[in-house]
């Protein structure tokens, strides 16, 4: 076998033909093209037709696709056809009233930010007011402190002026035995016999 055949056969990707390889051919090239290219032929087959099978299943799911694309365009040109029907005629009358309803809203916050305003402003004078209350508590409690020795004295006061109460109670019954033994009748009757 030549050496130039070895090599046809070989970058065609067969395997090396023997002495019997080349006698069944009996040397006509033409046959020997043929099964060449039958051999090649079986290694494109085993390429090409799952390769075919494959863009056939995804044609068919590319169809199924925009089958069910169109039906959903068609379902929400439908749905949007409905609503169209369904909103009311006389909806831009009412966005007009809507609009004029806003704008008195919008006025009424704007008098009720004043008022807030007006209002944070009597916060703070309050506040002024509670801390001289504050100063005003605390100079009280300053003459409370000073109050207690007077109160102290008051209850001493007090004391001393209920014994004196009870030393002229004592008094006034002495005085009164003292009246009955000076008066006339008194004298005599302790010397009387009856």
């Amino acid at each position: 076998m030549s050496d130039d055949l070895k090599r046809d056969i070989e970058e065609q990707g067969g395997a090396v033909a023997t002495e019997a390889d080349v006698i069944s051919v009996n040397g006509q090239p033409l046959e020997r093209f043929a099964s060449c290219f039958e051999k090649s032929a079986r290694r494109w087959e085993m390429v090409v037709y799952p390769a075919l099978f494959a863009f056939c299943v995804l044609s068919i799911y590319g169809f199924y696709m925009i089958y069910h694309l169109t039906q959903d365009m068609s379902h929400i040109a439908r749905n949007i056809q409905v609503m169209s029907t369904s909103i009311d005629p006389y909806m831009g009358q009412h966005m007009a009233k809507m609009v004029d309803g806003i704008e008195g809203m919008s006025g009424n916050v704007e008098v009720m930010s004043r008022n807030i305003n007006a209002i944070d402003g009597n916060i703070e004078a309050v506040t002024v007011g509670m801390g001289n209350i504050n100063t005003n508590l605390q100079q009280i409690t300053g003459h409370m402190q000073t109050l207690e020795p007077m109160m102290a004295s008051m209850n001493n006061l007090d004391q001393s002026t209920q014994h004196m109460a009870n030393s002229t109670l004592h008094m006034t019954r002495e005085m009164g035995s003292i009246n009955r033994g000076m008066s006339p009748r008194g004298m005599f009757s302790r010397f009387s016999p009856f």
